[in-house]
């Protein structure tokens, strides 16, 4: 860990520094700085390939939507500020930024808050992205709908398969090795397809 530690160091200290801003205040800012940093110094760490995980916490609003305007401007603002950096670099096609979450929330309140449910949005930003469409069927956001099982909590309409997937054959990951990856992907998508999934990245 000493030496791993050391030659990061090294990495970071033979690059320019980023003249990009990100906003102390901002945690998910400061994570995404790290990670900026990283990649800009990709050569000096021999990296052909890297994979990072950045985490916001608080989105588990039992108690109270209100923090939930000001979490949005805060995970906006950082990813705003880092795609500025990956642009610095130019970048814009090597690197993709998505989101991953293990559960939705209730689309009816629990007097307060909302509670866990199914169905839920995910986000992906880059200039290998497809961008500016949502895909996956809209739902139906009425209570009471086909796709409600009761008390606001949606049947997904697009598999996490089908997401990552796409995710996968972007980083270099063989379509015929998809199955290998994610065991469950038969289920959502035809094996044999020469389409991809969802169409979100640009594969060429």
């Amino acid at each position: 860990a000493i030496a791993a530690s050391q030659e990061y160091g090294d990495a970071l200290a033979a690059v320019a520094p980023l003249s990009s801003p990100f906003t102390s205040s901002n945690p998910i800012s400061m994570q995404l700085k790290d990670v900026a940093e990283s990649i800009s110094a990709r050569s000096g760490l021999n990296k052909k390939r890297q994979t990072f995980f950045v985490m916001a916490r608080g989105w588990d609003h039992h108690a109270s939507l209100e923090p939930h305007p000001a979490m949005l401007f805060q995970l906006s603002q950082a990813i705003g500020e880092f795609q500025v950096a990956i642009g610095e670099m130019e970048l814009e096609d090597k690197v993709t930024l998505f989101s991953a979450s293990d559960f939705g929330r209730t689309l009816s309140a629990n007097g307060v808050g909302s509670d866990h449910a199914w169905g839920g949005n995910q986000f992906v930003v880059g200039g290998s992205v497809n961008g500016k469409q949502v895909y996956g069927d809209y739902p139906d956001l009425a209570p009471g709908s086909s796709l409600d099982t009761g008390r606001g909590r949606l049947v997904p309409t697009t598999s996490v398969d089908e997401y990552f997937a796409e995710l996968a054959l972007w980083m270099g990951v063989p379509q015929s090795d998809l199955p290998l990856v994610l065991p469950n992907l038969g289920r959502f998508y035809d094996l044999d397809s020469e389409s991809p999934p969802l169409g979100l990245m640009n594969l060429s």
